[in-house]
């Protein structure tokens, strides 16, 4: 992760506990954008930060890219609902409390 890879996890487990990960999924929308600039979304995690492409890396639902071009509820909407719902289930449907203070 290297520093602000260190300060995005310490974030992340502070906000959700230390099993964020075994809940996250990563979504980058405006994938669009990445082909005009003539990249595909296979080829960018492996150009970006290290600090990113590890955490892409260590999230357990892993990566989806979101066409915005495109009508994506009704399109890309369907897919990234249904790999929510199967992280959810390998997870056992179970949840991740958000702390919103600071508790001793």
């Amino acid at each position: 992760f290297r520093r602000q890879g260190a300060e995005t996890d310490l974030v992340l487990r502070t906000l959700f506990g230390p099993e964020w990960r075994r809940h996250a999924l990563l979504v980058f929308t405006h994938a669009d954008r990445l082909k005009e600039a003539g990249l595909q979304t296979s080829v960018y995690l492996t150009q970006t930060s290290d600090w990113l492409r590890a955490l892409a890396e260590q999230v357990e639902g892993g990566v989806t890219f979101l066409d915005n071009s495109r009508d994506w509820p009704s399109v890309r909407g369907r897919l990234l609902r249904e790999r929510l719902l199967r992280l959810s289930a390998r997870n056992h449907h179970a949840t991740l409390a958000v702390r919103t203070g600071t508790t001793h």
